[in-house]
């Protein structure tokens, strides 16, 4: 049987200080984030303790770590505190419009292809929606969006994520071109390559582990074809698109983020796609919002928009 919280006197003052504590890592740097006095929160931290009947937190050298049910119980404080504000938000848009901020992740291909045409129409038709969007790996978004930081995300669920927590809308996936700068010898031999042809070369990668480079390395090992020896390793997309345009790298990039920077017939700016025997795809990518979470107005607006770029695609 469930111990119940409310029946025992949880209040929203012990949600927002199990909250804050994880956050700051101490009861008097807690009780300033929430403008209180430190016997205020020395208290509210021993009610948590009394309400749940086991040890929420241990004192350290540096101040206080939270148990393991002490950071379960900070995890959820902080979401069901983000619905709270949600509902305030949706009743401020109801009574005023389509109002409010949404915050949106994705990974850079996706970022292109869908969130920016969506993103374009809504800012067209409800330019007093306020837009967030954090470009980043799956990795780094799905925890976002499980804590409520953000709304959605057009991404791919880690394996290692439960899936039951997260629903997921229509998959895409998504298609791999290698790059080089124009001018380039490879560039200049235009036709079909052989894959072995771009192996002399220095390649540009994330780093290991990365969907990306998993999904490089698998495709190259199924063709018993062996990596390059020269390896460059960044997370930064700015600079891999840099450094091809100033070296003779080559870099696996997203087929829509190379599309974007495509150089114009005979330019020198941009960058060129090589035409290789051998074709990758990265695994589906899809628009994952957390179970069971109510959009505000204006969340389900931008949702709605993404949807649709992803059917017209």
């Amino acid at each position: 049987m469930s111990i119940d919280l409310l029946n025992r006197g949880l209040k929203l003052s012990h949600l927002r200080f199990a909250a804050v504590l994880r956050q700051y890592g101490g009861i008097s740097a807690a009780a300033d984030a929430i403008g209180i006095s430190q016997p205020a929160a020395s208290r509210l931290a021993s009610e948590l303790e009394q309400l749940s009947g086991i040890a929420m937190y241990r004192r350290t050298g540096r101040g206080i770590e939270l148990t393991s049910a002490g950071e379960k119980f900070a995890l959820r404080s902080s979401r069901i505190l983000r619905e709270i504000d949600d509902a305030g938000q949706e009743i401020d848009e109801l009574a005023k419009g389509i109002y409010g901020s949404v915050s949106l992740g994705s990974v850079t291909g996706p970022a292109i292809d869908f969130a920016i045409p969506a993103l374009r129409r809504i800012r067209l038709s409800y330019p007093t929606i306020s837009l967030r969007v954090d470009v980043a790996a799956s990795d780094a978004l799905i925890p976002m969006v499980l804590d409520g930081e953000l709304d959605f995300a057009l991404c791919r669920l880690p394996h290692h994520a439960d899936h039951r927590q997260f629903t997921q809308s229509i998959k895409i996936e998504e298609q791999v071109s290698f790059v080089v700068r124009p001018g380039h010898a490879l560039a200049r031999k235009g036709g079909m390559l052989p894959i072995d042809a771009l192996l002399p070369y220095d390649w540009i990668l994330p780093k290991a582990g990365a969907i990306l480079r998993t999904t490089v390395e698998r495709t190259l090992s199924r063709a018993k074809i062996p990596l390059p020896q020269n390896i460059l390793t960044t997370s930064s997309y700015l600079f891999t698109l840099a450094l091809v345009r100033q070296s003779n790298a080559i870099a696996p990039i997203a087929t829509s983020v190379a599309k974007s920077f495509a150089a114009e017939e005979g330019g020198t700016n941009g960058l060129v796609t090589l035409k290789t025997n051998l074709p990758i795809s990265v695994e589906p990518y899809s628009l994952i919002s957390r179970a069971g979470a109510e959009f505000t107005p204006a969340a389900s607006m931008v949702f709605n928009e993404i949807e649709r770029s992803f059917q017209e695609a």
